[in-house]
């Protein structure tokens, strides 16, 4: 029997077809630990595998490594908020959706905002969340 080594054998899991079976990943950005781990705990509970980030320069730096199905932000943090994470994903990653959770914050930056694929009022409708969540991930698919 003759092996190429360019090919996997008979039976064999690629990496290509592993992650293809594994469930969404959603980057949760955050400045309340509280919301973060509510958020993340929302979407385990879902299915979905969950990194998070504590503002939107962590998450940046996430993302120069890892590519989230949906990354789900809050717009009032330190460091670097939520309107200048969403306009560095639409530029670097616009295929990227970026769902906005807020508990205020919308409408002072609409040329900005305009680049969420989704708007969430805090605190949570959690079955809109849930709509929300797979509807982006199903369409980031």
């Amino acid at each position: 029997m003759n092996f190429r080594h360019d090919e996997p054998g008979t039976g064999a899991n690629t990496i290509e077809s592993i992650e293809e079976k594994l469930p969404p990943q959603v980057l949760v950005v955050d400045d309340s630990r509280d919301v973060r781990e509510f958020v993340a705990l929302l979407l385990r509970l879902s299915g979905y595998r969950v990194i998070k980030a504590a503002d939107g320069r962590v998450a940046l730096d996430i993302l120069r490594t890892e590519r989230p199905a949906l990354v789900i932000s809050d717009l009032e943090m330190p460091v670097c908020d939520g309107w200048e994470m969403l306009a560095h994903c639409h530029a670097k990653y616009p295929a990227l959706p970026v769902l906005i959770l807020s508990g205020s914050g919308l409408g002072r930056r609409p040329e900005v905002e305009g680049w969420a694929a989704g708007y969430l009022q805090k605190p949570l409708d959690i079955v809109r969340f849930h709509d929300e969540v797979g509807r982006l991930t199903s369409q980031a698919a």
